[in-house]
């Protein structure tokens, strides 16, 4: 997320002497890797230790409709509670998130995260492509409901930019829970609330319709599952007016929002108030 914002500052400034209209596509706007990671489980062992922690790990992995591998991670954490899909956030990739993915052991909770194509460890595609991304997700989805088959309750979990393709995964699929971390509304919001202010005297920002498409306000006010919303406080890049948003628009009778108090963008899981109101959250399931 922080990469993406970035770039589209850099983006704004550079196209300001002339005025112009700043079309934000797939290509520019989701982020991709120099080249394919490969994965490095020994950094989540050592996380694991200095966490004391106990996990079995191991890489998964399928292959797309679009033929290109998706590569992910399994943890399994003793005394686990549910288990949990993630997608994470624009820029997040596995090998950079040892530390994140603990985090949900904490809970105690199973994870399966998958990075999206052309990210981390998974292949680059022929083409970058919002609605094959969903695609991907779902097909993601049915691979994880599978590996993790037992009586535990399956909750898909979305991160930032990732909470639009969680909600959408729960609309289609139906999951045991659903859990927003951070999330946001619309793409369109979420730039221009990103971008510096006086960049709107001089550009106009213009989404391609796949990205325009993104209406998680809509997603959300279509699903009627027990929902968890968490974002910090002080949170300047997904504020909470975001999560505001989306819990007015749910029609979920087991709804709940947290906000933690005097928490940034970056810290929410490490707070004990986010891992209690998501024990709480497992145990109302």
């Amino acid at each position: 997320m922080r990469r993406f914002i970035k770039a589209s500052v850099i983006t704004v400034i550079a196209v300001i002497i002339t005025g112009c209209v700043i079309n934000v596509t797939p290509g520019n706007l989701i982020y991709q890797s120099a080249k394919t990671e490969k994965l490095n489980l020994t950094r989540f062992k050592e996380q694991a230790f200095k966490d004391d922690m106990s996990v079995a790990l191991k890489a998964v992995s399928l292959t797309s409709e679009q033929g290109h591998t998706l590569r992910g991670i399994q943890a399994l954490y003793h005394g686990a509670k549910s288990n949990i899909l993630l997608f994470g956030g624009n820029g997040m990739t596995i090998n950079e998130s040892a530390n994140i993915v603990h985090r949900f052991g904490a809970i105690p909770a199973n994870v399966i995260w998958f990075d999206y194509p052309g990210a981390g460890i998974s292949d680059k595609p022929v083409k970058l492509d919002p609605e094959a991304m969903m695609t991907d997700a779902l097909a993601i989805y049915d691979f994880a409901a599978e590996k993790l088959r037992n009586d535990k309750p399956f909750i898909v979990h979305g991160i930032e930019l990732g909470s639009a393709v969680a909600a959408n995964i729960a609309l289609q699929r139906n999951p045991d829970g659903l859990v927003l971390e951070k999330p946001i509304v619309n793409l369109s919001q979420l730039i221009n609330d990103n971008s510096p202010g006086w960049s709107g005297w001089f550009t106009r920002i213009k989404l391609s319709p796949k990205l325009a498409a993104v209406d998680n306000a809509y997603q959300v006010g279509s699903y009627r599952g027990p929902l968890l919303i968490l974002v910090g406080e002080k949170d300047l890049t997904t504020p909470p007016k975001y999560s505001q948003v989306l819990y007015r628009v749910s029609p979920a009778e087991n709804k709940n929002l947290v906000v933690v108090e005097g928490v940034g963008h970056d810290k929410l899981m490490k707070s004990p108030i986010a891992v209690d109101a998501y024990k709480t959250f497992v145990a109302g399931l």
